[in-house]
């Protein structure tokens, strides 16, 4: 027990230091910039929050045999205007068609956003990988600063393995409360 406790702690460390964003931007600014510093993105929790994110991890090996189904049900967002910018705007968004939903006499707009992926092509992936990170992200340039991948949504799903022949579908929704 102690050396899978061990050896998950070691993993989802190196995940943490992988993951890091390779950008420079506003984060010398005053008020909510996009990041937090050079390399951190300003992400919040969407608890008590304007957005609500689900996402469910379908992973199929080769053969398109299920191997697992997972979600995430809290995860986070960048706490900036080009989020809502993202999600408004019909010719950037790659969330397809808005929906009006009410949950609990709340009034949400609901957008999805699924994408598939094989395993290989993950970014960081290696070989017997365990992964739990996932995130939405656009490439734009931001302040000309130069191009870079901004992280919008990020939500995390329980640790799996997977081989690097296998299938992962990624099916986002997000909710955001209409005022």
């Amino acid at each position: 027990m102690k050396l899978t406790t061990a050896l998950l702690s070691t993993v989802f460390v190196a995940l943490i230091a992988c993951s890091v964003q390779s950008v420079t931007a506003d984060h010398l600014e005053s008020g909510n910039g996009i990041f937090i510093d050079e390399n951190r993105v300003n992400l919040v929790s969407t608890q008590d929050s304007k957005y609500q994110v689900h996402l469910q991890v379908e992973v199929r090996n080769a053969q398109d045999q299920l191997i697992s189904v997972s979600g995430a049900v809290h995860g986070k967002y960048l706490l900036h205007e080009i989020t809502d910018y993202v999600v408004d705007t019909e010719t950037l968004s790659f969330f397809g068609e808005k929906e009006i939903i009410i949950v609990d006499n709340i009034k949400y707009e609901k957008v999805q956003y699924t994408v598939t992926y094989e395993a290989y092509r993950l970014p960081n992936y290696s070989s017997t990988d365990f992964l739990t990170s996932w995130a939405v992200s656009i490439n734009t340039d931001i302040d000309g600063h130069g191009l870079t991948s901004i992280t919008l949504f990020q939500a995390y799903a329980p640790l799996y393995l997977v081989a690097e022949d296998d299938v992962l579908t990624f099916h986002w929704t997000i909710l955001r409360i209409i005022n």
